[in-house]
């Protein structure tokens, strides 16, 4: 079976790379436009949860220590309640595991 190869002019291919070259482009304004909405939105959360924690007191964040003291365990004591999986709710962050003074109340609230 023979197969046919028509001869594209010139100027027939330049329109064409013009045509794919604009579509390129379409695309990667919409892609870009895309990528933009999703950082602004991440900046956004970003900004709101370092707002939100800078609003609460230094005070207010203890380690596993200073957070069995509050609510008056021994660090042993702590532990224990951690290993039955019975942990409130933390935060893991370069410093090590932070507590919340505030979710601490709510989580003996609620036992």
């Amino acid at each position: 079976m023979a197969e046919t190869h028509r001869k594209v002019s010139p100027a027939e291919m330049a329109r064409k790379l013009s045509e794919v070259k604009d579509a390129l482009r379409t695309y990667e304004t919409t892609a870009l436009a895309d990528v933009a909405a999703m950082l602004a939105e991440a900046a956004h959360s970003l900004a709101s949860t370092a707002r939100e924690l800078h609003e609460m007191s230094r005070e207010e964040w203890m380690d596993a220590e200073e957070a069995a003291a509050y609510l008056r365990r021994s660090p042993k004591a702590f532990e224990k309640v951690v290993a039955r999986g019975e942990i409130p709710k933390h935060y893991l962050t370069e410093r090590g595991i932070l507590f919340s003074r505030k979710e601490l109340d709510e989580w003996l609230r609620e036992r």
